[in-house]
């Protein structure tokens, strides 16, 4: 009998592009309206239909399958994969090591968030008996992504961040991979010059000796958590999303409240603006400030500042300074794009 599917997210990678975020935070545990990023790879997986799900972290983290099991879906169990040094994404998922043989595997990059996956996405996949499948969307410039040409939905052409693209359809972060991809994954990947094991390389390689590749385009919004300005984009994106709470117990400590405002249990906002959407963390505390869709972390504590589309991360410290469109770290800083010729 085959195996069930085998869903895999990819944590390990050092989060250059997040930084000054990740020397305090792990990539995975980046905060996406106060929900860790590795919480909504867990619920995108799950809505494919995945019940088992490894996620693969680097050697010195040691919190982020704890926090996975803590966030896992119902009937969703996570399991632990270690990869000790950051040799690609195709080594990270062969580290998983023996639970990946025989199955068709359901690779997701830790910081893709997407919105209108097709929940039989992966059940189409293996209906079609292909060795590998795609989730694709069109980009202004593809030369940074891999980029696969399709006829129909079948891929006749795939290339790793080509200088001369011959297509706009860039892969989102999600590869699909029957079993005889993951074998070729795990015992003959493509190295590229880096020396790493490159996964849409290697699915390339099957291309080009003949196997059958699919892809398909997402119908909604793919959201990149991997950079700064991605992150606060998605924040912007899903924010008006959320269900505005009960603003007259701010009102009642000298606020001035509008639009949907969300607090938490334990949050404590004195003689501030709060202008929705906007969330405010438990044990959070926000006072003499002007907060414009931003969202605070849990028990961060922030006085006499003004922010406009801001993340404040959990345990982050702020006292005055009016800033728009940046985070500000639980170490103590202030980056973004709004920094930018500020």
């Amino acid at each position: 009998m085959a195996r069930e599917p085998l869903g895999v997210v990819l944590t390990a990678g050092l989060g250059t592009r997040l930084r000054p975020i990740t020397p305090h935070t792990p990539k995975p545990l980046v905060p996406l309206l106060n929900r860790p990023l590795i919480g909504y790879a867990l619920d995108l997986l799950a809505l494919l239909g995945l019940r088992e799900i490894a996620v693969v972290v680097g050697p010195e983290d040691a919190t982020t399958a704890e926090v996975a099991r803590d966030h896992a879906p119902p009937g969703v169990t996570v399991t632990e994969a270690v990869q000790h040094e950051p040799n690609g994404p195709g080594d990270a998922v062969a580290s998983v090591g023996a639970a990946l043989e025989d199955r068709t595997v359901a690779v997701l990059a830790v910081d893709t968030v997407l919105s209108g996956a097709d929940p039989a996405l992966l059940r189409r996949f293996e209906e079609t008996g292909a060795a590998a499948g795609l989730l694709l969307q069109a980009v202004e410039d593809p030369r940074a992504f891999g980029v696969a040409l399709l006829e129909g939905d079948r891929i006749v052409d795939l290339e790793e961040k080509p200088e001369q693209p011959r297509s706009n359809l860039a892969l989102v972060g999600l590869w699909l991979l029957a079993p005889e991809a993951v074998e070729r994954v795990r015992t003959n990947p493509f190295i590229n010059a880096k020396g790493e094991s490159d996964l849409t390389a290697t699915v390339a390689v099957l291309l080009e000796e003949g196997r059958d590749l699919r892809g398909w385009t997402l119908d909604g919004e793919w959201l990149d958590g991997g950079t700064l300005e991605g992150l606060l984009h998605a924040q912007s994106r899903l924010l008006p999303g959320i269900e505005g709470g009960d603003a007259s117990a701010l009102a009642a400590n000298g606020n001035e409240v509008s639009g949907a405002v969300i607090a938490a249990e334990g949050a404590r906002v004195r003689e501030s603006r709060i202008v929705g959407p906007a969330l405010i963390g438990a044990g959070a505390a926000v006072e003499g400030c002007s907060l414009v869709e931003t969202v605070v972390g849990a028990n961060a504590a922030i006085e006499d500042a003004e922010l406009i589309r801001a993340l404040v991360e959990p345990g982050a410290r702020l006292s005055g300074g009016s800033y728009t469109d940046v985070v500000v770290t639980a170490g103590g800083e202030v980056a973004g794009p709004g920094l930018v010729g500020a």
